[in-house]
């Protein structure tokens, strides 16, 4: 919920309390309720330590729209049944994070600040580029405000948003100096490196930039070439990525939280699908043996398969009630899925290097080719595996790709077609994405939206129908809802959908319309 409504009741709860008692003795009810062990000033270091572990966590929740795991529909838990979607946790981001750094920099009033001061605003766009993809218009300039009197914010339009998004990046860039202090270690991403947090900036400039390809054309040219001039990421070592302890609960690695594989027996889970399968096989891409596996059994004891024919893929949407063959399918290897320890990467440079490509692709930039930055990307997406420890049981396959191999697959398994057509290029730098960035599963579907690729089906009920009970009619969602303000902000949220053209009423009949709707970017 957002934290504004809160503050109301607080506000309302703490006046009452005062009239209440303005005839009793104040100094002695300070006195009586200040307690000297609380902190009453605001740690800027421990709030942007707190931000940057839990701003990224909200991004896996799209595994099965974006086909990387299937499932039958009727599985306890995970199935169809248990697939409502709960408007609110779209705003867990906004109604926390967005807080604590509004906390975080008014409390940077040193003009030794300045680099703690960037990277609040830089982290701060990457939290609002990816609330603002998922919804469309949404509390911005107004947010954050409810201690200045602004209880109820005003939706701004997304293309405003990204308009300072992308300004802000580039004033938080230019401002970072080797001359004054960061966070130090308080800096979980790169204890303060100002060189990759420009990088990690200028990044993020770029996809942004990139998402209004369709939209903008000029303004992403401009910041597209601002980004690559500027100096996005190009090496393992730029990668933006969370580390976690075996013994750590709060946070802990995100995928301990949604398993796909419980344990080698899994008779109620999630597969893989069919799409990533296939897509493996075909190409002979040897990230297949760090992230699949199939179980088998002998006596008590289940041993991993690893290798490519082995596996098998579960098509998505296409089984209602638990298939006999369910333990054949591939599911997640234990060296990414199910591990306390995976790290989780929030920004790198396979995704910089495909974004390069494109805009290569579309004209934009000649200080390199599509072939080149294609191929170090690839190379990038491959190389950031060794971040994830070695399971020893699934030896000789290991969480390092060698280079013999990665060779191998740009040569002869998924080479970049050059020669290709404009759309058949661009299919393949987004397959690439997709590929690559598993665990964000928001930026995948934001690249998706946006250029239409992979070529996924929905429809693969009995051949081709949408699959039973499906809301959207076989199609998968573009926007997610918000949640219902109709007691707090009614106001304002009905004329922000009102001017995107989403249903105004939050009843479950509408829920189709508000779920196909498309957010500023994505519409024609």
């Amino acid at each position: 919920m957002d934290k504004n409504f809160y503050k109301i009741i607080y506000r309302v709860a703490v006046l009452g309390f005062m009239a209440a008692l303005s005839a009793c003795n104040s100094d002695a009810l300070t006195d009586l309720n200040n307690d000297p062990n609380r902190i009453n000033y605001v740690i800027p270091g421990y709030l942007f330590t707190q931000i940057e572990l839990n701003m990224p966590q909200q991004r896996i929740a799209l595994q099965q729209g974006m086909q990387y795991v299937a499932t039958y529909k009727d599985v306890p838990d995970i199935g169809g049944k248990q697939f409502d979607y709960i408007p609110g946790f779209t705003y867990a981001i906004y109604s926390s994070q967005f807080n604590a750094i509004k906390q975080c920099m008014d409390a940077l009033t040193s003009p030794a600040d300045v680099n703690k001061i960037a990277l609040c605003r830089i982290i701060r766009a990457y939290g609002y580029h990816i609330l603002t993809d998922a919804t469309g218009d949404v509390p911005y300039s107004d947010a954050s405000q409810a201690l200045n009197n602004v209880l109820k914010p005003k939706y701004d339009t997304q293309q405003a948003i990204y308009t300072d998004m992308l300004k802000e990046l580039d004033e938080a860039a230019a401002s970072l100096t080797a001359a004054q202090p960061t966070f130090g270690s308080a800096d979980v991403f790169y204890n303060g490196d100002i060189t990759k947090w420009k990088k990690f900036a200028y990044t993020l400039m770029l996809r942004l930039s990139m998402r209004l390809s369709n939209k903008d054309a000029a303004t992403a040219k401009k910041y597209a070439l601002i980004a690559i001039n500027g100096g996005v990421m190009s090496e393992t070592t730029d990668i933006a990525y969370l580390k976690y302890s075996a013994t750590s609960t709060n946070p802990r690695a995100p995928y301990t939280e949604y398993q796909a594989v419980q344990d080698p027996d899994n008779a109620q889970g999630q597969k893989l699908s069919s799409t990533l399968i296939n897509q493996f096989k075909t190409t002979r891409d040897p990230r297949t043996y760090v992230l699949s596996v199939v179980w088998t059994k002998t006596g008590s004891t289940y041993v991993a398969d690893t290798t490519m024919a082995s596996q098998k893929g579960m098509v998505p949407g296409s089984i209602l009630g638990y298939p006999a063959d369910f333990p054949t399918y591939s599911e997640f290897s234990p060296i990414w899925w199910n591990r306390d320890t995976s790290p989780l990467i929030v920004l790198g440079p396979a995704e910089a290097q495909l974004l390069i490509a494109e805009a290569v692709l579309r004209g934009w930039y000649t200080g390199t080719t599509e072939k080149a930055a294609y191929d170090l990307a690839v190379t990038r997406a491959m190389q950031q595996w060794a971040l994830w420890p070695n399971v020893p049981s699934l030896s000789p396959n290991n969480s390092t790709i060698s280079q013999q191999r990665i060779t191998d697959y740009l040569t002869t398994g998924y080479p970049y077609k050059t020669n290709g057509t404009f759309e058949e290029r661009l299919e393949q730098i987004s397959t690439q994405k997709w590929l690559s960035l598993l665990g964000d599963d928001h930026e995948v579907w934001s690249n998706w939206r946006r250029t239409g690729y992979p070529r996924f089906n929905f429809k693969n009920w009995q051949g081709n129908q949408a699959y039973p009970g499906s809301v959207t009619g076989g199609e998968m969602f573009r926007r997610l809802p918000y949640p219902d303000e109709r007691a707090t902000n009614n106001e304002n949220q009905q004329a922000a959908l009102a001017r995107q053209g989403f249903p105004l009423d939050p009843s479950i009949k509408a829920q189709s319309d508000a779920l196909l709707g498309r957010v500023w970017w994505d519409k024609p």
